[in-house]
């Protein structure tokens, strides 16, 4: 029997590593920015973030971006997120005029936390 880590996230098939699929509904800012992507290049997106996290779904520590949501005019930080669903994590209290303000958000959040970007050899 499988224990999921990620209570937000489906189980993945026993004996497998997959990247999973969250059950967790997308947020307005991410309805907005991931609806309007290719379903395809989301996908082969997710799966690189797989690959990232150690082949583990779910969010990655220490990977937060800077993402526009409205073109030249507004900017959220997100997180990675190996998802087949919902690679970016959008955080809908952190958004910005500027990226640069975005980008500063987003590196103090991961002192803030903590975290680092994971290790591949681990």
């Amino acid at each position: 029997m499988t224990i999921n880590k990620h209570p937000d996230m489906m189980d993945p098939p026993i004996g497998k590593s997959v990247v999973g699929t969250s059950t967790k509904p997308l947020n307005e800012l991410e309805k907005n920015v991931i609806s309007t992507l290719d379903e395809d290049k989301v996908s082969d997106l997710a799966e690189c973030l797989f690959t990232l996290n150690n082949r583990h779904y779910g969010p990655i520590a220490g990977a937060y971006v800077a993402v526009c949501t409205i073109e030249g005019k507004e900017w959220c930080v997100g997180q990675l997120n190996a998802d087949r669903a919902k690679p970016l994590i959008l955080f809908e209290d952190k958004v910005f005029n500027t990226p640069e303000e975005a980008q500063i958000e987003a590196v103090r959040l991961k002192e803030e936390r903590g975290e680092s970007v994971p290790c591949r050899n681990h």
